[in-house]
C-alpha cells in the first residue's frame, strides 16, 4: 500500500512538472491558482465552476477574451440597428439586399429561404414599431432555431 501510495504520488508530481497548461488565462480560477500545473489546472477549474462566472469568462467581463459567439451577436445586433428602416421596409416584402445581408449575419446562405422565413414571421420578429434591434436580431435568432431548414443551412446557429 505504500508503494502504491508514493507511486501515485511520484505520477502526480512529474505529470504537474510536464502539463503545460494552454488555457487562456482568465476568470476566477487564475486568480486562485495560477501556476502552470496540472494541479493548478484543476483547481481553476473546479474554482470557475464552483462560482459559475461562466457568463462573466463568455462576456470578457473577468479577463477574458470575448467568445465568437458573443462577438457574432454583437455585429448582428450592430446591423439590425443600425438598419432598422430598411430592414422592416424588405422584412415584408421577404427580399432585398438587406435581407440578404442579414441573413449572411446569420450565417445564412439561402437568402431566399430567409427571406421567405421573416416575411412569414414578420409580426413575430418584428412585432411594434418600437421594436429594438437587439428584440429584432434575438426574434429573428429564435425563429431560425425553430425552422428545420435554417436551423441546419445557418452556420452561425
Amino acid at each position: 500500500m505504500k508503494n502504491i501510495i508514493i507511486a501515485l504520488l511520484a505520477l502526480i508530481s512529474a505529470t504537474s512538472v510536464f502539463a503545460g497548461d494552454s488555457s487562456s488565462g482568465c476568470g476566477m480560477g487564475w486568480e486562485v491558482a495560477k501556476n502552470q500545473s496540472l494541479v493548478s489546472s484543476s483547481t481553476r477549474s473546479i474554482v470557475n465552476a464552483t462560482f459559475s462566472n461562466t457568463i462573466a469568462m463568455t462576456m470578457g467581463t473577468s479577463g477574458c477574451a470575448k467568445h465568437s459567439i458573443v462577438k457574432n451577436d454583437a455585429k448582428g445586433i450592430h446591423f439590425a440597428e443600425a438598419n432598422m428602416n430598411q430592414l422592416a421596409i424588405e422584412m415584408a416584402r421577404g427580399n432585398g439586399e438587406f435581407v440578404a445581408s442579414f441573413a449572411s449575419v446569420f450565417g445564412c446562405q439561402n437568402s431566399r429561404a430567409f427571406g421567405s422565413m421573416v416575411q412569414a414571421k414578420y409580426e413575430t420578429v418584428l412585432p411594434s414599431e418600437s421594436t429594438s434591434g437587439v428584440e429584432l436580431y434575438n426574434n429573428v435568432k429564435a425563429q431560425i432555431k425553430n425552422n428545420a431548414t435554417l436551423s441546419s443551412t445557418c452556420s452561425l446557429m
